[in-house]
């Protein structure tokens, strides 16, 4: 088990426990796990994610944005973590707060609404370093408001991504013609992962697995990947 996963375990993250994304991850962070590096994450929950890569990565600078101000004040204060209030599709407030910085990892893992992923993406891969991630995580809905979300939008961001592999060209209706032309011109590759495991553990009543089941033996909940969990990786030249 990759040391990623194993730090998403211990922290409780569903990237790892559940949705299996840290090993697809990890095959592209440890090139640069040691180096000093500025990470953005989109939405925090409970911290789960943010504890995993303060540990996975000791050198880097995490930095996250949210909109529940409860579940800001709740997060204990801790060094290299840096959590701020704000909407991730309010392109002033975001320009006004990263205005010096850049960042080699972003991760969208927000409300997961078509409409705000591609909106964030619009306004922050212009903030991706050279060489760095845009991740969009959660490109698959299960939550029915979530789902009339979405067909509120005129694309779907996994069609988008999968599209790109065979054209080599994004158009994303829902932002602007000169952010679709900076990301096309700026954009090396899309890597897209689809769970192909049973998930560790019961994303319900939380039951250990060990991947060994495709149904909760506790409540029933499917594990396999008939429940399909998919992230996304957009790389930048």
């Amino acid at each position: 088990m990759d040391d990623l996963t194993k730090f998403g375990l211990q922290y409780h993250t569903d990237k790892a426990y559940f949705h299996n994304y840290t090993p697809f991850y990890n095959a592209f962070f440890k090139k640069i796990r040691y180096n000093k590096i500025n990470i953005l994450e989109i939405g925090m929950l409970h911290g789960a994610s943010l504890k995993m890569f303060k540990d996975y990565f000791p050198n880097a600078e995490i930095y996250c944005v949210d909109i529940n101000e409860d579940l800001i004040n709740k997060f204990p204060k801790q060094d290299r973590i840096h959590i701020h209030l704000c909407d991730a599709t309010d392109e002033e407030k975001l320009n006004k707060l990263f205005e010096n910085i850049e960042f080699d990892i972003i991760i969208d893992d927000g409300s997961h609404f078509t409409n705000h992923q591609l909106s964030s993406l619009g306004i922050l891969f212009k903030k991706v370093k050279s060489q760095g991630m845009y991740i969009c995580e959660d490109l698959l809905y299960i939550d029915e408001l979530k789902r009339q979300n979405t067909l509120k939008s005129k694309s779907i961001p996994l069609e988008i991504f999968e599209k790109y592999n065979i054209m080599k060209n994004l158009d994303i209706e829902e932002i602007s013609k000169e952010k679709n032309e900076y990301i096309n011109k700026n954009i090396k590759d899309i890597q897209i992962y689809k769970r192909d495991v049973n998930g560790y553990q019961c994303h319900v009543c939380c039951l250990i697995n060990n991947y060994k089941h495709e149904y909760c033996l506790r409540c029933g909940r499917d594990l396999s990947p008939r429940d399909l969990s998919c992230t996304s990786i957009l790389f930048k030249k």
